[in-house]
């Protein structure tokens, strides 16, 4: 191993959380638990400037990134705190239920979220790192159940769009306007 390097090899999504956008910290129930797969996707724009019957420049900018997290684990805690749904519960014990409203008419447009795709890493020296894509503005869309199949298991969605945004992941001013932030950071 020598000096840590500014060149990450990023490997299997490993954690994705909902962060407090006032504070950049996880939020208390916001751990996507049990994260199976990932996936981040660009929204390009793009216009040619054309004159005398040729190309004469080109602009392309990002538009959004359309986020995608499944996880094996339904927690309604999380769920509760992406769309403003009630949890309640009733009983004690192992007798305990709980239980909210789902697809509820109140829960498809809440306010967006700062989110966190955690990715195991290591760089060109070998050194173990994580690598942090902090999208500060999510708009989350509503929840999707896949999988309902003999030896497959239910998986819950997690889907959204990342937004530009003038502020970060801890609600501080950005000159420009952007997605988010990558960041490589020691794994301990």
């Amino acid at each position: 191993m020598g000096a840590i390097t500014t060149t990450v090899e990023g490997f299997s999504i490993s954690h994705a959380a909902i962060l407090d956008p006032e504070t950049g910290l996880e939020e208390t129930f916001g751990d996507v638990y049990g994260v199976n797969s990932g996936s981040l996707d660009l929204t390009l724009g793009s216009f040619s400037n054309v004159g005398d019957d040729a190309i004469l420049s080109v602009w392309d900018w990002v538009e959004s990134a359309a986020v995608s997290v499944q996880a094996g684990y339904i927690s309604f805690a999380l769920i509760a705190l992406l769309t403003g749904t009630s949890l309640s519960s009733s009983g004690a014990g192992d007798s305990i239920q709980y239980s909210m409203e789902l697809w509820d008419e109140t829960s498809f447009n809440i306010a967006e979220k700062p989110m966190r795709i955690r990715i195991p890493s290591r760089d060109s020296s070998s050194n173990t790192r994580l690598l942090d894509i902090i999208l500060y503005k999510v708009k989350f869309k509503p929840i999707v159940f896949t999988g309902i199949a003999y030896k497959e298991g239910l998986k819950i969605n997690y889907d959204g769009v990342a937004l530009l945004s003038d502020t970060d992941h801890e609600g501080n001013s950005l000159t420009n306007k952007s997605i988010g932030r990558l960041i490589s950071l020691a794994s301990s």
